[in-house]
C-alpha cells in the first residue's frame, strides 16, 4: 500500500538501550569493577568493547535459535570475555552490571524528543531485555508515558527476529484499536544490524548516531534516515506529516 503525504508514520517504534538511553557508559563502568576485582590493569572500554562483541553473538543466538533471557546472554558473553583475555571470572560477576541497571542514564534529547513525536504519531518501545531493567530505565525519561512498551519477558522473542518485530505491530495495534502494518512505521535504532532487521520487515530504517556504543559496522544497505538525535526524528515527523 502506498501512502500519501500526511499519512505516514502512523508510529515511530523505537529501541531502548543505546537508542534512548546511555547503557554502554555505565557497561564501561561495570568492566571497571570486574577489572579492579580480578587485579587487572586493562583499559575498561578495551575489556567492555570484547564483551559488548560477543554479546552481539549470543544475542543472534538467542534471536534465531533457543529463546533464553537477556541477563543470560550477558553472562554468556561475559564468560567468553574472560576467556579471552584468560581472567578467572565467574558467572557470578554479571550481577556487576545488573546492580547497576537503575542508574543507566538516558540521553538528554529523548524524552523532549519522543513528547514531540508523541504529538503526532504513536510512540512504540521495545527493548531485548527483561521487564524490570526496562522499567529502570524508563524511570529516567521524567515520566514520558509511551502508547506500547514491550520486552522480551511478554514477546518471548528478541530483535532482530522477525517475530519481534511483528509481536510489537501486532500487539500495539490490538492494544490501540489501530491497524498497524510495517510500511506505516518509523524504525529507530542505534544498533545498525537492529534498524537493518526493522527495513527487512519493511518499515523505514532511521539509524540514531549514539556515542560510547560498540556496534559492529554493516556495510552495503543505506538507511533511510540518518539523525544525531531524537530532535531530528520528530522533525522527520513533522515534515511527513505536513
Amino acid at each position: 500500500m502506498t501512502q500519501g503525504k500526511g499519512e505516514w508514520p502512523k508510529a515511530v517504534f523505537t529501541d531502548s538501550k543505546n537508542t534512548l538511553f546511555a547503557w554502554d557508559s555505565t557497561w564501561v563502568r561495570a568492566s571497571a569493577n570486574i577489572l579492579k576485582k580480578y587485579g587487572n590493569t586493562m583499559d575498561p572500554e578495551t575489556f567492555w568493547g570484547r564483551w559488548a562483541g560477543f554479546l552481539t553473538g549470543e544475542n543472534m543466538k538467542t534471536a534465531f535459535g533457543k529463546y533464553r533471557k537477556f541477563t543470560e546472554s550477558l553472562g554468556a558473553a561475559l564468560m567468553l570475555a574472560f576467556q579471552h583475555f584468560n581472567i578467572p571470572g565467574s558467572p557470578d560477576d554479571v550481577t556487576f552490571m545488573t546492580d547497576l541497571w537503575n542508574e543507566v542514564p538516558a540521553f538528554p534529547d529523548a524524552a523532549a524528543g519522543l513528547r514531540r513525536i508523541k504529538g503526532m504519531a504513536k510512540v512504540l518501545i521495545y527493548s531485548n531485555v527483561e521487564t524490570e531493567y526496562l522499567d529502570m530505565m524508563m524511570n529516567k525519561l521524567g515520566g514520558f508515558v509511551p502508547d506500547f512498551i514491550g520486552d522480551m519477558d511478554k514477546s518471548l522473542c528478541c530483535k532482530p527476529s522477525p517475530r519481534a518485530y511483528r509481536w510489537v505491530l501486532e500487539t500495539a495495534g490490538r492494544q490501540l484499536n489501530m491497524r498497524l502494518d510495517f510500511p506505516d512505521v518509523l524504525y529507530v535504532a542505534g544498533p545498525q544490524w537492529d534498524v537493518q532487521g526493522a527495513m527487512a520487515m519493511g518499515m523505514k530504517g532511521c539509524w540514531i548516531h549514539r556515542p560510547y556504543r560498540f556496534s559492529p559496522t554493516i556495510e552495503g544497505v543505506p538507511y533511510d534516515y540518518e539523525v544525531d538525535d531524537f530532535h531530528q526524528v520528530a522533525r522527520i515527523v513533522e515534515e511527513a506529516l505536513s
